[in-house]
């Protein structure tokens, strides 16, 4: 049922970013927004205030940034240097990040922890720790 319900709830929430003209969006969102948050595939990146630098901790304890552009870019940086760069997208309730010359890849993100960090999962396994830099700096001024 679970299943049933994740399915559902993120193919109502592609068909609402795609049409939001359309008047049956409002009933489904609204739907969709009654669905506990653990069981509906969503991005930490949707929404208006996904721009920003984001730590990410892999499971070595390697330490690397990612800034999100409002363009739709992003820029991964290790020790200050520049690792990676390309184009970003929220698709199917994933973030999806695409290397320039490299393939696309995205993350099913976990559900946000009081921290502000959430735990993302790679279509290859990978598991990392995220969290938004401007979430830690706002939660201590």
């Amino acid at each position: 049922m679970k299943k049933l319900i994740s399915i559902a709830a993120v193919a109502v929430l592609a068909a609402c970013s795609q049409q939001a003209e359309d008047p049956a969006a409002p009933a489904a969102t609204t739907a969709a927004t009654q669905t506990p948050a653990d069981t509906v595939a969503i991005s930490q990146l949707a929404g208006p205030e996904a721009a920003g630098s984001y730590e990410v901790t892999w499971a070595d304890g390697t330490v690397t940034t990612t800034m999100i552009n409002a363009d739709g870019t992003y820029v991964d940086t290790m020790d200050g240097d520049e690792t990676s760069h390309g184009t970003w997208a929220v698709k199917e309730g994933k973030s999806c990040l695409t290397p320039e010359g490299g393939a696309e890849l995205c993350w099913t993100d976990g559900t946000r922890a009081d921290d502000g960090s959430w735990e993302a999962t790679a279509e290859d396994g990978t598991k990392v720790i995220v969290r938004k830099a401007e979430a830690d700096a706002a939660a201590t001024a």
